[in-house]
């Protein structure tokens, strides 16, 4: 059964929209297509009492036939009292001690931060040794803002005091990660990578000079912060240094992690996300250049966009496999069924494909939708159309990437020593579904780094010089512009269908 949570809402919730009230209190409502009210993912069902359909308090909001509304769409009442669904995830969705805490005193203590649009990461790490010695993961609160970056930018833009809440949601949920990781000390150092937009956010800069052409930055440099003054239980804070304006400092540390200008030959880290950041390395034996592209994949890889699509959390179908025409998923924590993560997404479609159920272009054979598992209450989770072509939408804008950057080099993706795939996505992800999808070129050597990020916090925690290098690398690195690429352009186009047999 769904998990019921009943909130009665007082004074102070009055005229504010309902969803961004409730990320404030703590309770993770998702509005995907940032409070447009299209998504339909942020349901809540009115117990009693009313609530506003609009931002000006005049005229009352009507549930539909099961009693629900949209909590994007609606603004508070006095005396309300809301069920909220199952939410996607609650609090942190992850922690794990690796080892038993030292008793010893001379452990330096420093913690490493991905802020990732969808997921937050962190890490405990004993500064002296590198080791880590715990981590913890949860969902980026913001959600109620929009699932990609664009829609939080565009939150900003329309309301100032969106900046301030989106901060204070994450820094509050950080603080909530840190009382699990170092209950009863405080760490010298935070190291804090993520894409530019996360960084402007948490640091309560604004992000808008990045919403529009020529989309700058207010800062790409590395930036140092006093704990205290984010009210963290930290001394400093360092913020990785970014390259753009949507190549950010969880790509500079994922370069790091790898150790990718030390290839001799070429190599690609890719980290696909929310966005799909791309990075090739020319090899130190082909002149060391770096060319970096941010492909404006949307959210669908980590389940944003998606009718049943979650992140990966509890419950979300994270591999599939069809035995006789029937799909067997397997779930996050082997729970039942409620959506579907991108590694399950990709999965699902590479299993239709090869089954003859979907066509080279995505259309399906027979019907409109597939329904690949059913949830706890025995409802169908269904796979759609437009579901396919959000998937479509971002494996080929990412895969075109890929030709672009290798096209600006002088290469052919064959000429690539290896493949890093970074994120959480590139962990769990079945790199031959990938490449039967046409995400990835076939016959390349493929390494997944799991959180690339947040590894090479933990190295930046270990080794602060290792800073300088990551600067030298976003200053060397050259952008490519994928909107004005014709070589991106063109691969686009081709790679939204899915590849003959042959060309697997």
């Amino acid at each position: 059964m769904s998990k019921e949570i009943r909130i009665r809402l007082g004074s102070s919730a009055v005229g504010q929209n309902l969803a961004e009230y409730l990320a404030r209190q703590g309770y993770p409502i998702h509005a995907d297509c940032g409070g447009k009210g299209k998504c339909g993912k942020c349901q809540i069902k009115l117990v009693s009492g009313y609530l506003y359909a609009n931002a000006a308090c005049t005229q009352l909001a009507t549930p539909d036939k099961d009693g629900l509304v949209l909590a994007c769409r609606t603004w508070c009442c006095s005396g309300a009292v809301i069920v909220i669904p199952a939410f996607e995830g609650e609090g942190l969705t992850d922690f794990s001690r690796q080892v038993p805490e030292s008793e010893s005193t001379e452990i330096i203590y420093g913690v490493a931060l991905d802020v990732g649009t969808t997921t937050l990461a962190a890490a405990l790490v004993n500064t002296k040794t590198g080791q880590v010695l715990a981590s913890a993961s949860a969902l980026n609160p913001q959600a109620a803002f929009g699932a990609d970056v664009i829609s939080r930018i565009d939150a900003v833009m329309q309301h100032s005091e969106a900046l301030v809440q989106m901060q204070r949601l994450l820094l509050d949920e950080v603080r909530k990660m840190l009382g699990i990781l170092l209950p009863d000390a405080q760490a010298a150092h935070m190291a804090v990578a993520g894409n530019p937009t996360m960084l402007h956010i948490f640091c309560g800069i604004s992000p808008t000079s990045m919403g529009a052409y020529p989309f700058t930055p207010v800062f790409t440099q590395t930036q140092k912060l006093s704990g205290a003054a984010l009210r963290l239980p930290v001394d400093t804070v360092t913020v990785l240094p970014s390259i753009s304006a949507f190549v950010g400092g969880d790509v500079t540390a994922g370069m790091t992690h790898c150790s990718l200008t030390d290839s001799p030959s070429p190599v690609l880290l890719v980290d696909i996300g929310t966005n799909g950041e791309c990075v090739l390395f020319t090899g130190t034996k082909n002149g060391s250049r770096l060319y970096a592209a941010s492909a404006a994949a949307g959210p669908a890889m980590e389940g944003a966009g998606i009718s049943t699509g979650m992140g990966g959390v509890a419950g979300a179908v994270c591999s599939v496999r069809m035995q006789q025409g029937r799909p067997l998923c397997a779930t996050v924590g082997d729970l039942p069924a409620k959506g579907i993560c991108g590694s399950g997404l990709i999965d699902l479609a590479a299993a239709l494909y090869r089954d003859g159920m979907i066509d080279e272009t995505g259309a399906f054979e027979q019907g409109e939708s597939f329904v690949y598992a059913t949830t706890a209450d025995g409802l169908p989770l269904s796979l759609t159309q437009a579901d396919i072509r959000a998937l479509q939408l971002a494996k080929s804008a990412i895969r075109a990437a890929i030709e672009a950057l290798c096209a600006h080099a002088g290469l052919q993706p064959r000429d690539l020593d290896r493949i890093y795939l970074a994120g959480g996505l590139g962990h769990y992800m079945n790199v031959d579904c990938a490449t039967a999808i046409g995400l990835l070129p076939q016959g390349v050597c493929v390494t997944s780094l799991g959180n690339a990020a947040l590894g090479g916090c933990v190295r930046v925690l270990t080794d602060p010089a290792l800073i300088k290098h990551m600067e030298q690398m976003a200053e060397q690195c050259q952008t490519l512009e994928l909107s004005t690429d014709v070589v991106w352009s063109q691969a686009f186009m081709e790679h939204m269908m899915f590849p003959c047999e042959d060309e697997i």
